[in-house]
Formats: structure tokens, C-alpha cells, sequence
């Protein structure tokens, strides 16, 4: 069997202040079932893929994936978490269902919602998925932005500052072109910090 994605939501990237992550993860299920034409009871398997450890107080939100619907309710869910993988390895898991037949249709969310905490909590959680013994002592941001004379992840990259300039500029140029995301400015190549 091969699988196919046959519907999709996504919210625009951004704070979303006014929402939490159950609104986000009931909303882009409902919209995606939807757009796939199917109804709630035709899924057979939910993967919910989210790195949360800490962003929000939920901290197991696998089940919020039910709230969107009552014929949810008894189906499976599991929360697949892989740090920047994240979203590819719940799409994965999906896969892996599906082609052992104990599935023939799932649902795949990813949610993140990283602003219910400060800037600085926010690089802490997100140290965490690197590998301790090595990266642990470092002050847990992954770029430089008022501080430059602080260490950061990428600054064990060395003398990389020009290949992350210009794959930042790739990012804006995509960016740009994307109605859902949450800069939509092409700032190019020269406009970019080489120092990143």
C-alpha cells in the first residue's frame, strides 16, 4: 500500500496569543479531516508530534487531539517528540502504520507553542534536546542576538557564519512567498548578518 497525504490544515506561524495549544491542535485536526473528505470515525490512528517540555502547562497534550471531535474519542494517539524532527518523525510514525496495515487512515499534528514562557526559558527547554555532556554548559540560545559576546549552540560551528547567512537568506526568500509565514520579507544575501 502506498500512502498518501489526501488532506491538510495549518495555522499561520506566529504567537497566537489568543489561543492555546488545544484550540490549535482541535482546530488544524477538524480543518484537515475536513479538507481530506473524510469524517471524524474514519480515522483509524492520531500521532501527535510536539517537543513541549515546558512551553505549556499540558504537559502531555497527545489527548487534546480527541477534544476535537467525540468520534475521536477511543481512537489511538500517540505524541512522537524528536526536537527539530519532530514533525517529519510523526509523519514517519503515520507511515509506519499504515504500511503494517494496522491502519489505513491517520491523523498527523504537529503544535508548538512556544510564547506562554520567556525568551530565556525558551532557550533553556530547547538546550535540553541537545546532547548534555557536550553542549549542556552553554547558556541555552541557539543564536546570538543582543549579546554577541556570548556563547551560543552555533558558535561551535566556527568559521560557518557565511553558510548560515546564506541558508538564512534561502529561508526569507521562502518565507516570503508563503502566505502562513510569519515573516514574509526577503532580506537577501548582503542584507543578512554574516555573523549569525
Amino acid at each position: 500500500m502506498t500512502a498518501c497525504i489526501v488532506g491538510w490544515s495549518h495555522t499561520r506561524f506566529g504567537k497566537h496569543e489568543k489561543e492555546d495549544i488545544e484550540s490549535l491542535i482541535t482546530g488544524v485536526a477538524t480543518d484537515a479531516i475536513r479538507d481530506a473528505g473524510l469524517a471524524p470515525a474514519d480515522i483509524d490512528e492520531i500521532f501527535v508530534g510536539t517537543m513541549n517540555a515546558g512551553f505549556v502547562r499540558q504537559e502531555f497534550p497527545s489527548s487534546l487531539a480527541l477534544q476535537a471531535d467525540a468520534a475521536l474519542r477511543f481512537k489511538p494517539v500517540t505524541r512522537v517528540e524528536n526536537a527539530c524532527a519532530t514533525g517529519s518523525a510523526a509523519i514517519h510514525s503515520g507511515l509506519n502504520s499504515i504500511e503494517a496495515k494496522r491502519a489505513r487512515k491517520v491523523l498527523v499534528i504537529g503544535v508548538e507553542k512556544m510564547s506562554e514562557v520567556t525568551g530565556p526559558a525558551v532557550g533553556d527547554i530547547l538546550i535540553r534536546a541537545a546532547y548534555l555532556k557536550e553542549e549542556g554548559a552553554i547558556d541555552g540560545r541557539f543564536r546570538r542576538r543582543l549579546r554577541p559576546d556570548r556563547a551560543d549552540v552555533f558558535s561551535a560551528l566556527r568559521d560557518k557564519s557565511d553558510a548560515l547567512a546564506r541558508i538564512a537568506a534561502k529561508n526569507h526568500k521562502n518565507g516570503a512567498l508563503n502566505p502562513l509565514a510569519q515573516m514574509q520579507k526577503d532580506l537577501g544575501y548582503d542584507l543578512l548578518p554574516h555573523g549569525l
